[in-house]
């Protein structure tokens, strides 16, 4: 028998190309191991595991793949089906009381990507569930022909979702909100427009029919080229605001009534305070990459901010673990503790509607109180792995009297500034990230580490080229 292709297992999730690092009889594998993990849980006996995916052309082929292991378990199978928005899947998750949740889905990256998320309870699995997956459905690739699990199919999960966010909103209108909605041809299409608009807003959407080849623009919201359209679209129809999904729906990005794209640092700190209140004693998690304004805005309003190592399943793990109102993901994952620590784009963007419905001002005045970020951009170089050991010890010797912080790779704090080495989970490379309260502390710096590490000067400098001293 050859060997299983594990190159797909990554830290927290299953991602690959189709069919070579996924297909379906990795899928297969997966579900069958994963199925005899869950009949051994507390809810074998009811509805165990909720089980969807995405709009990609090759999910169907894989959740039936999936199903087929799965169903080799004596468990309670709730069968969703593709095209359905992951926050619809964690909300049925929650809605039918299933012990667990198996999404197929490659998220945010290219329509020849597909993978699978996972979760056993209310955490998400850990770097060890994942390696043990790998290692358990390597074993053998027999799948038994018999099917002790109970099915059950849901025909319209998406619809009981949409409701379920209109209702959620408890009567309020829209009425007189201008808002244009791009979920890019992934999952939100026909999903956030129309709840928008039962709601009482006038919609203009863009991209709004599934396409698993993803033709008119990239999955990934969080790049600024992806909302090119979005910007402009805003602006020519004068709306007060933009929202963008990613492939799957599980990202968020908003543009203000002027065209300006938010991130989710600038976005976050609006919410806190109005939308999603942050009140004295909250504690609010913070990817570690996250400007350090959006730190001083949460302590400010009395919150404690908690930095949290990048990626989803650690934002979540820390969310729930705190007792968190909120965690926020530089990627565009914005976690809230009202919803049992979910990551809903949708149910974020309507608070935000709700909120911005009861001012008497533009959302861009509200952006424009914000503070100026010097921040860089992921300076990512190649390096080997000892390399990369030996600058993070380096690092984490100190530098120019910072304060060290060993969170997720190597963090040196400033008074008035910040850097951040880490590894990349993903490539055999090393992650730099700066910030400055001015460009004269980004540059400042900037020339420390540069000093110390001459071999990456350059690619440090190319990084600050865009910002200029007064």
């Amino acid at each position: 028998m050859a060997p299983m292709n594990t190159v797909a297992f990554k830290d927290c999730d299953i991602r690959g190309t189709f069919p070579d690092q996924v297909n379906a009889d990795i899928f297969a594998r997966v579900g069958r191991e994963f199925g005899r993990l869950l009949a051994a849980g507390p809810r074998a006996d009811g509805d165990t595991v909720v089980l969807g995916g995405d709009g990609r052309h090759s999910t169907p082929e894989l959740l039936a793949a999936l199903l087929r292991g799965l169903a080799t378990a004596p468990i309670g199978i709730v069968e969703l089906g593709p095209r359905v928005p992951t926050p619809a899947i964690y909300w049925a998750k929650h809605q039918y009381g299933a012990q667990a949740s198996a999404i197929c889905t490659a998220s945010h990256n290219p329509p020849q990507w597909n993978g699978l998320k996972v979760m056993n309870g209310e955490l998400p699995p850990t770097p060890e569930d994942i390696k043990f997956l790998a290692e358990k459905a390597s074993e053998t690739a027999e799948i038994a022909p018999e099917s002790p699990a109970r099915i059950r199919r849901v025909e319209d999960v998406v619809g009981d979702y949409m409701q379920a966010m209109v209702q959620s909103f408890g009567g309020q209108s829209l009425a007189g909100l201008k808002v244009v909605v791009d979920p890019g041809n992934g999952c939100m299409s026909g999903v956030a427009s129309k709840v928008f608009a039962d709601l009482g807003a006038e919609v203009t959407a863009l991209f709004d029919h599934i396409d698993g080849s993803f033709t008119e623009r990239n999955p990934d919201c969080a790049l600024p080229e992806t909302l090119v359209t979005l910007v402009r679209t805003v602006k020519e129809t004068g709306s007060d605001f933009g929202v963008a999904f990613d492939g799957d729906g599980d990202r968020i990005a908003v543009v203000d009534d002027t065209g300006r794209i938010l991130g989710s640092e600038r976005l976050a700190i609006i919410l806190f305070k109005g939308a999603v209140q942050c009140n004295p004693g909250d504690t609010v998690i913070l990817d570690i990459k996250c400007s350090m304004h959006l730190e001083r805005a949460v302590s400010a309003l009395g919150g404690t901010p908690r930095r949290c190592r990048s990626g989803h399943a650690y934002m979540k793990r820390m969310v729930l673990e705190h007792d968190a109102i909120a965690g926020v993901e530089l990627s565009g994952h914005i976690f809230l503790g009202e919803i049992q620590g979910r990551d809903d784009p949708l149910h974020t963007a309507l608070r935000l509607a709700g909120w911005l419905a009861r001012q008497d001002r533009k959302l861009s005045a509200f952006v424009d109180e914000l503070p100026e970020m010097f921040m860089s951009e992921d300076i990512r170089i190649g390096m080997e792995t000892p390399d990369i050991d030996a600058l993070l010890e380096d690092c984490a010797a100190g530098l120019a009297g910072a304060e060290v912080q060993r969170i997720d790779g190597v963090r040196l704090v400033w008074p008035r500034g910040w850097l951040l080495v880490r590894r990349s989970i993903t490539e055999p490379k090393v992650t730099i990230r700066l910030e400055g309260d001015g460009a004269e502390d980004l540059r400042r710096i900037g020339g420390l580490f540069s000093e110390r590490f001459p071999q990456l000067k350059g690619d440090v400098e190319m990084a600050l080229g865009r910002f200029e001293c007064a």
